[in-house]
């Protein structure tokens, strides 16, 4: 009796340390978000997740998505996730590949809408494979004006832009980063299948992983952080550009949140099951982070990027293979990434501008903390310490340096401001709308609007149509009346 007493007090001394360390990590964990919010308080929120191959460790939300309604952040609040959904396209198009519906190894002038071009030459040799692996060698200058931000198109000016103006770049058929290779892909599934690549990724991911939350229309999203921008906490600010459905592309077009995503990395690392079935096999899981091409991943010192496969990069992170994508988008960043030989996953979601280099240091720090390797804990540490505030600080000074200099400009215009006023039409952009409304000038395309701004040069007004990135527009005035701008390099015609 006295041994058998004996044991049970052991097991109890070991479940409770168990819990106090579990508890202790998550502690510390949470400690590290909450002090980097405070460290750095233009970033409105955090959402993680943490997972292993059978269930989410660890998920949880930070600070406020919606600060204006003061709105906090948890692990259903929802983020737009931008390229972080190229690893759910490069899953289903494994998962299409292995039904037979369509083929890695096919060119796509064997597919609709391809097929169908009146000139099929530069589509030839690229196959379905080549555009999930960024090596179909061809770009277009508009897709991504239209599907990513502006969203005033239709299906038919989309296909129709794709046959006259794809062109081929200059590296040919090497890697080069795109979205454009997606939204082939996602023409390509539409015209062929007849199905929406939205609605098929429910279908066969969203529901068998009851990734409740998860949806490509952001019109079915409830609870959605909202994007924001400025490097000065004072003046933080929701941007106006908002996603709408139209602008819920193939290769960044999902919003989910840390309950939904922590099941998604568990699919990947438990090699294919979902609550231990088996939806599909151990080899076609492996097979869309196996490489495909070899390629550094520059700029962005996270992990040791060396190659990428379906939809995934692939590297190495404290001598461990690491399989991950980022994603950016005003006012959002997002960071997916996983250890297949330690059992371990984590996805970190910000609503700001800036959420790069925190997403991925909080990543570095909950890989480090769950692994056990508490010495790079103070290497962290300090990088939020030390090196964060001069991010911000350097930030902050290069965005005073800019106002100054715009608020130096002065117009230089022929007209009064409301006779540039009118509706301008061109066939590839759509309808550009300029106002005007308490002495300020407004252009609106589309999904994007923005007040105009001093340029010093004759007619013309600078906008930041996309926030952050600033362009101008040049008015053709004729006989003392705007007839035409130009922007983006097209001509804009007057037509009210």
């Amino acid at each position: 009796m006295k041994k058998i007493i004996v044991t049970l007090i052991v097991i109890v001394m070991l479940l409770s340390n168990a819990l106090t360390a579990q508890e202790s990590r998550e502690q510390k964990l949470s400690n590290f978000i909450n002090t980097t919010l405070k460290t750095l308080p233009i970033i409105p929120s955090v959402s993680i997740a943490i997972s292993n191959n059978t269930e989410t460790l660890y998920a949880n939300g930070f600070g406020k998505y919606d600060i204006e309604n003061n709105l906090k952040c948890n692990s259903s609040t929802n983020f737009y996730i931008a390229s972080t959904t190229k690893s759910f396209l490069g899953l289903l198009a494994t998962l299409l590949d292995n039904e037979e519906k369509i083929d890695f190894n096919e060119q796509i002038t064997n597919y609709k809408p391809f097929k169908n071009f009146s000139n099929t030459d530069i589509f030839k040799n690229i196959t379905v494979l080549d555009l999930i692996t960024h090596q179909s060698g061809i770009d277009n200058h508009y897709l991504s004006f239209l599907l990513a931000y502006s969203g005033d198109y239709t299906n038919e000016t989309i296909v129709k832009l794709i046959e006259e103006e794809t062109f081929q770049n200059e590296k040919r058929k090497a890697f080069e980063y795109s979205n454009f290779g997606y939204y082939l892909l996602g023409v390509l599934i539409k015209e062929e299948l007849g199905l929406s690549w939205k609605d098929l990724l429910d279908e066969k991911v969203f529901k068998p992983l009851d990734m409740e939350n998860t949806t490509a229309y952001i019109s079915r999203s409830k609870n959605i952080a909202k994007p924001y921008v400025s490097v000065f906490p004072e003046k933080l600010k929701k941007i106006h550009l908002q996603k709408s459905d139209a602008t819920m592309h193939a290769a960044g077009g999902l919003v989910s949140n840390a309950n939904d995503i922590g099941k998604f990395l568990s699919f990947f690392l438990s090699k294919g099951k979902h609550n231990t079935e088996a939806l599909v096999s151990k080899a076609l899981i492996e097979s869309t982070y196996t490489k495909h091409v070899s390629t550094s991943h520059d700029g962005i010192k996270v992990f040791d990027g060396k190659a990428y496969g379906k939809g995934w990069r692939i590297g190495n992170f404290n001598k461990h293979s690491v399989v991950y994508h980022f994603g950016g988008y005003s006012g959002y960043y997002s960071h997916l990434s996983f250890l297949p030989e330690k059992n371990l996953g984590v996805a970190v979601f910000i609503n700001h501008e800036l959420g790069l280099p925190i997403a991925n240091l909080i990543a570095k720090y909950a890989y480090d903390l769950y692994l056990g390797n508490d010495s790079n804990l103070k290497k962290h540490e300090k990088t939020l310490k030390k090196k964060i505030p001069k991010l911000l600080e350097s930030a902050q000074k290069s965005q005073t340096a800019h106002e100054k200099k715009q608020a130096a400009r002065s117009w230089e215009l022929s007209l009064e401001k409301q006779n540039y006023i009118g509706h301008y039409y061109n066939e590839k952009f759509g309808t550009a709308i300029v106002t005007f409304n308490n002495g300020e000038n407004y252009i609106e395309i589309g999904n994007l609007k923005a007040v105009c701004t001093p340029f010093p040069q004759l007619d013309t007004m600078r906008v930041e149509l996309i926030p952050n990135s600033g362009s101008v527009i040049k008015f053709i005035v004729e006989n003392n009346e705007s007839v035409s701008i130009s922007y983006g390099g097209e001509i804009f015609n007057k037509i009210k």
